[in-house]
């Protein structure tokens, strides 16, 4: 097949032409000094015996006696000479070979983002021009990849500044608004439900602000994983505990099926946001007094997580739209941004895992989570 695949390279196409004309040029020569050589073996026999008709027994031993030296060489020359021709056609194929894969790891090295600007083991042939084209696109993807990186780590302090720079004037205003409420008592009945209303929207907009800035960290990829071994058992636990007042007001409870073995490589802090996000989905969604499975299974190249419940389900329209930013279904609550299961997917390939949903109205819905093996 590899055989196959290179003949349709140029070089190797005229290497092989080049040995074909040769092989029969070489052909007709030892064709013709046989002719040659049988004519005036022919001709001397008939002057030695006065015999012209070599139907004679004689005539016929003798004439096989003086060929069979030359006719035997002749043999094996061809013999040699077609082998010596067909090594030099399988070192030129298997040299084209190993360019051909030189320049393929030349190139997985540049993916790899190491950007030397050298490909050992090439040749001067057509793939020099190949050569040339690579060094300038390794010059442009060296250029583009600094530009980025100074893009990324200028966004991200753009970022942390802004972040900041909003963050104090809202703390300021919930101090003050919690300190009004402590006060409550002195507060008449419409201020005190002014200063709740506001103590709301704040906590809000704080939510908000902390998963914009989230999700810029993942957008530009400046978010720096600390990867841990990581107990899954151990996590949900945690997560139950920090869900226990959601779960707690529609009394709902979580169902494990989780063997406390099962240990993921992954950042325990974004990977407990992500998971925390999936779960309060299902809180909202389901009914009150409702169960919400978590099943947890690890194979050689993945560890599965799948998060069932059995609430009000997504309408097979929307489903596709679901991970998608600050999308709202038709059953979501007003107080919805669109943002929680966005970044959960966003943080899970981040960790090397992916995400997807089936679900059926009034059934319920089911998340499955793979986080690959990349220790």
């Amino acid at each position: 097949m590899k055989i196959l695949k290179s003949l349709k390279n140029k070089n190797i196409k005229k290497y092989l032409i080049i040995s074909g004309v040769l092989i029969l040029f070489f052909t007709l020569i030892l064709f013709t000094f046989n002719i040659i050589v049988f004519n005036s073996t022919k001709i001397e026999l008939s002057e030695k015996y006065g015999i012209y008709n070599f139907s004679e027994n004689l005539a016929i031993n003798e004439l096989v006696n003086q060929l069979f030296l030359p006719i035997n060489i002749t043999i094996v020359l061809f013999i040699v000479f077609s082998i010596i021709i067909t090594i030099i056609f399988l070192t030129a194929l298997n040299k084209n070979e190993n360019e051909i894969i030189n320049a393929r790891l030349y190139l997985q090295k540049v993916a790899n983002g190491k950007y030397s600007f050298d490909i050992e083991n090439i040749s001067e042939s057509e793939l020099s021009n190949l050569k040339e084209d690579l060094y300038k696109i390794v010059l442009e993807l060296k250029e583009k990849s600094e530009n980025l990186t100074k893009d990324r780590e200028t966004l991200s302090n753009y970022i942390t500044d802004i972040s900041h720079q909003i963050r104090t004037p809202l703390m300021a205003i919930t101090a003050m608004i919690d300190a009004l409420i402590e006060n409550e008592k002195t507060l008449d009945n419409i201020t005190r439900r002014f200063v709740y209303n506001i103590s709301s929207q704040l906590n809000q907009i704080n939510w908000l602000v902390d998963n914009l800035l989230k999700m810029a960290q993942l957008d530009t990829k400046t978010v720096k994983l600390n990867k841990t071994k990581i107990n899954l058992a151990q996590l949900f636990k945690n997560i139950e505990n920090n869900l226990s007042i959601f779960l707690e007001e529609k009394n709902q409870t979580l169902n494990f099926s989780i063997d406390k073995n099962i240990k993921i490589y992954a950042d325990e802090k974004w990977l407990t946001e992500a998971f925390e996000n999936i779960l309060k989905n299902c809180v909202e969604y389901s009914n009150n007094n409702s169960v919400i499975k978590i099943e947890c299974s690890k194979n050689p190249l993945y560890t599965e997580i799948i998060v069932s419940d059995s609430g009000k389900g997504i309408n097979k329209n929307e489903i596709s739209k679901i991970f998608n930013r600050f999308y709202k279904g038709t059953n979501s609550s007003g107080n919805s941004f669109g943002i929680g299961l966005s970044l959960a997917k966003s943080i899970i390939e981040s960790q090397q895992g992916e995400i997807s949903v089936e679900s059926k109205e009034n059934v319920g819905t089911t998340f499955t989570i793979k986080i690959y093996e990349n220790e």
